[in-house]
């Protein structure tokens, strides 16, 4: 039987996070930033009753263009920055971007949870539609059903390669 502090090498490839976990890591935490902020706008703006006018469904169809664009910098900045920082705490300049069998599996797999989940949220957000609610709502129902299935999707792939196999 083996013990831990027989084999350092072994110690210090444990330590070495796999460039996919990094990558959830950093999807994670650009998912929690990018709805943070859109959702504190939105709540804003409902506040403010921007969404009760003729032009309501124009600021909607804005915002989600706003919340599309914010995203792709927001991912982008964070993949960059959590790379740098890893880099520096590793040493380690040069990250290996090989993907096997079971990174892709670990993919699909949590794909499939986030398109359940999305789906859940859609039909919830026509649901809503039917029983009166206003279109606004349904709005809030759809984008918040894609924060969460986004979330969803980061944690089932932490789970996967936490679990192992």
């Amino acid at each position: 039987m083996s013990n831990k502090a027989d084999n350092p090498h072994k110690n210090k490839q444990e330590e070495i996070m796999p460039q996919q976990q990094k990558s959830i890591y950093a999807s994670l935490f650009s998912t929690v930033l990018i709805f943070t902020i859109y959702f504190w706008r939105m709540a804003e703006m409902h506040g403010q009753g921007a969404f009760e006018g003729e032009n309501a469904f124009i600021l909607i169809g804005q915002s989600v263009l706003w919340l599309m664009f914010g995203g792709i910098i927001i991912n982008i900045i964070a993949h960059i920055t959590v790379n740098i920082i890893y880099a520096i705490i590793t040493k380690d300049a040069n990250p290996s971007p090989v993907v096997d069998e079971r990174d892709k599996l670990n993919e699909l797999r949590a794909l499939r949870v986030a398109y359940y989940v999305f789906g859940a949220g859609f039909v919830w957000s026509m649901v809503s539609l039917a029983f009166g609610q206003p279109p606004f709502m349904a709005f809030i129902i759809l984008i918040s059903s894609c924060a969460i299935a986004s979330l969803s999707e980061g944690f089932v792939q932490l789970f996967l390669y936490r679990r192992g196999f």
